[in-house]
């Protein structure tokens, strides 16, 4: 796996420009991965954001105009974390040990993508 993760790295760069906007989603899974990654780099953990300030960074983050399925994305690949009424996000803390086998940073990290995890409150 580690050689196909390796050739996933590579390819991944195909999908950005010269300003290091992604161009096009990709359509494979490890590809979604890595490209979701590079966006969640751009997030600080412990900080709040309002769904304009997450809209905001996935816009400088991409060329085409679908922030809406980035975002969800992210949420559903653990990346972000959201209230319930979506009024706050946040970086999921562990999204790092969640994709370490992508990131080439921890090795044997569980893939599992759960969804509709949300808080009720801070």
């Amino acid at each position: 796996m580690e050689k196909e993760i390796a050739l996933y790295r590579e390819k991944v760069k195909r999908y950005y420009d010269n300003e290091d906007r992604l161009i096009q989603y990709p359509t494979k899974r490890p590809l979604r991965i890595l490209a979701l990654s590079k966006i969640a780099e751009k997030f600080e953990l412990s900080v709040k954001y309002t769904e304009k300030e997450v809209n905001e960074i996935i816009r400088n983050s991409i060329v085409f105009t679908d922030i809406e399925l980035i975002r969800r994305e992210m949420f559903q690949h653990r990346f972000i974390g959201r209230l319930r009424d979506g009024s706050k996000y946040w970086l999921e803390e562990d999204w790092k040990s969640l994709y370490g086998d992508y990131l080439g940073e921890v090795r044997g990290a569980a893939l599992d993508c759960g969804e509709n995890r949300t808080e009720e409150s801070e």
